[in-house]
């Protein structure tokens, strides 16, 4: 390879390449490595940095096509870390996990990757393994403030501010420069002193004030893990919140709920009976409307009967209703699946408390889900049309109408803290095994596809309203329950 009028080996011309990458220059650094690989095509160094160039210039595909071809080559921790942060990068979360680990284990003690590896995992709802990445980093590298940030940045996440804001804090007083530690301390602060705020605020018997709220329940005893979980959910509420609990049923025959409930929990609940639908299937918005138009509240929430939340989160969406939201969700998004004796523990100690300790060890079913419960000024979902009553059984009710909601002008808002599930037996009325689900995603697409003015034209002339579901408009029989 000539340079100046002599030959230069193969390492010194790799020496030269690096040198030009490191200040910076890298077209020069590209055509050099190009040279290198003419002259030895499956170089891996080369391979790599040229991968690596390719990355920062934005080209992706070629990055991940020489980044792959050369640690298939010759595996090297630093090439497989920068391949995986351009499988980050493309949202190839998974294979972005296990590229940092296969770097991680030809050098254990690798910050950077680490660290990529925590944001990776959090990103993946992994959120016991990400933590257990960053200890792994910070018990080596306490001075490395990025490892701070992504602490704090999960503590936000689960919400828990005073945690967060101490993470924050310890990555500011190693880098005071750190504009996003900066933001987000600000934040976790204002969300700190909003829940002592609200706690303070709580009624003699510790309850939260929510007596302007009316919480609705629509329950199908479709299983006995359902009338299980509405047992325990009403007693959660009522131990934890002062409000009404309205539960609605839309089937034929007599009423679930006395049996579900005992009689003690029956008395302190109103409860909504619609007859008519024959079928095992719920016509859930159907239902949810009525229960709107019954209620004697100003705000209204939709709870799902299986789902639970630190009650503190009820009382932040309720205020943000007051302040002028259009639907406001008592949660971040975060969506975990509770399973085993972590639900048993539950019905016995009636807390969120020890679900928020252990909630990381468990699966995340969505990151920013739009299900599970609501919240709402009655007055207001009733002039938007309220829940789409096209919608049958279960399958994208809850998506619609974020969407409505966002086409019509309205927020769609959350508050801080996750959001439990506790696990139940699926029959096909709870899955998408149901004989409504393709209709179903077919109503939500037409829907987002409609503008402002159509939406309005649908909520005046009725169409997102319809009776309630009976068995002539069942056309194919239900498969079998399957746990979920």
């Amino acid at each position: 390879m000539p340079a100046s009028g002599r030959t230069v080996t193969l390492d010194e011309a790799l020496a030269i390449a690096l040198d030009h990458l490191r200040s910076g220059r890298l077209a020069e650094g590209w055509d050099l490595y190009a040279l290198i690989l003419d002259a030895d095509p499956g170089n891996a160094e080369a391979l790599h940095r040229m991968g690596f160039i390719a990355g920062r210039r934005g080209d992706m595909d070629r990055a991940l096509d020489l980044l792959t071809r050369s640690v298939e080559r010759a595996p090297d921790a630093d090439a497989l870390f920068n391949l995986g942060t351009i499988h980050h990068r493309a949202l190839r979360t998974e294979e972005a996990i296990v590229t940092y680990r296969r770097s991680l284990a030809l050098r254990p003690d690798f910050p950077d990757c680490e660290y990529h590896l925590s944001e990776a995992l959090q990103g993946a709802g992994r959120l016991e393994e990400a933590l257990a990445a960053l200890d792994m980093l910070l018990g080596r590298h306490p001075h490395f403030p990025a490892g701070w940030r992504q602490h704090g940045d999960i503590a936000a996440d689960l919400g828990r501010p005073g945690a967060a804001v101490h993470f924050y804090e310890m990555a500011l007083a190693l880098n005071p420069a750190d504009e996003q530690s900066q933001e987000r301390v600000a934040v976790q602060e204002a969300a700190f002193r909003t829940r002592q705020a609200a706690m303070a605020a709580r009624l003699p018997d510790g309850r939260h004030d929510l007596r302007d709220t009316t919480i609705l329940i629509p329950f199908r005893a479709d299983s006995d893990d359902r009338k299980r979980n509405l047992r325990w959910i009403v007693g959660f509420l009522l131990k934890h919140v002062d409000a009404p609990v309205l539960i609605g049923e839309d089937r034929d025959g007599p009423s679930d709920v006395p049996d579900a409930l005992g009689p003690d929990l029956t008395a302190r609940c109103r409860h909504l009976h619609l007859r008519g639908n024959d079928t095992p299937f719920t016509h859930k918005a159907h239902l949810i409307n009525r229960m709107v138009e019954a209620a004697e509240t100003p705000i209204v929430a939709l709870h799902d009967t299986d789902i639970v939340v630190d009650p503190i989160q009820y009382v932040l969406a309720r205020d943000r209703v007051r302040q002028g939201g259009g639907l406001v969700f008592p949660y971040n998004g975060l969506f975990f699946r509770i399973m085993g004796q972590e639900v048993q523990r539950f019905g016995y100690t009636l807390s969120a408390a020890p679900l928020n300790v252990v909630c990381p060890r468990f699966s995340l079913i969505h990151r920013n889900s739009p299900g599970g419960g609501a919240f709402f000024d009655r007055e207001r979902l009733l002039a938007n049309g309220g829940y789409n009553e096209a919608f049958l059984s279960w399958g994208y009710e809850d998506d619609e109408i974020v969407e409505r909601f966002v086409r019509l002008g309205l927020s769609v808002e959350r508050v801080p803290g996750p959001l439990y599930h506790l696990e139940h037996e699926r029959p096909a009325n709870s899955s998408e095994q149901n004989p409504f689900f393709a209709a179903n995603r077919a109503e939500l697409d037409r829907v987002c596809a409609a503008d402002s003015g159509t939406l309005r034209a649908d909520i005046a002339s009725g169409r997102l309203r319809r009776p309630l579901l009976s068995s002539r408009d069942l056309a194919t029989p239900p498969p079998s329950p399957r746990m979920g």
